[in-house]
């Protein structure tokens, strides 16, 4: 107990800063479990910036510029360019959502999915529609479609 180290602060898991509540990352559902090399596929920046995201808790920010600051090798620049090759690899889908406002406006708002297991452009619309098998699909609180409509970014 002498050796014990009272003067450290417990050290957050997740130093990623978070999304403000109901943005940010979104892990869509039925994703090959994770393992050494599921990126391989990609380049080496693309897959370095992937795994990084996939580890992630849901409701991390995962704009460009906050990549960046996380990821000292990268740029801004560099890390929008690897969320849109994530986007045309499969792994990524930013939709754009209208909502209405507690003040009664409407707003755009970006939501970001990731998915671990790349994915083709009908198994995202799919899943956007809440198609999926078992009626899986964006939940509400998430953006889930109810109201204006989506507009796919990316890929």
């Amino acid at each position: 107990m002498a050796d014990a180290d009272f003067s450290r602060a417990p050290r957050d898991p997740h130093p990623h800063p978070a999304a403000a509540r109901g943005y940010g990352k979104r892990s869509v559902p039925d994703q090959a479990t994770r393992r050494r090399g599921d990126f391989d596929h990609l380049r080496p920046r693309e897959a370095s910036i992937a795994t990084y995201i996939d580890r992630l808790p849901d409701g991390s920010s995962m704009d460009a510029k906050t990549l960046a600051s996380q990821l000292p090798a990268y740029g801004q620049a560099a890390c929008l360019t690897a969320l849109r090759r994530l986007s045309e690899a499969g792994h990524l889908r930013r939709v754009t959502e209208r909502i209405k406002g507690d003040a009664g406006s409407w707003n755009w708002v970006t939501r970001t999915y990731f998915s671990r297991t790349a994915r083709g452009d009908d198994w995202w619309e799919t899943f956007l529609a809440g198609n999926l098998p078992g009626g899986t699909g964006p939940q509400p609180e998430c953006g889930g479609r109810g109201g204006a409509g989506w507009a796919r970014q990316g890929a």
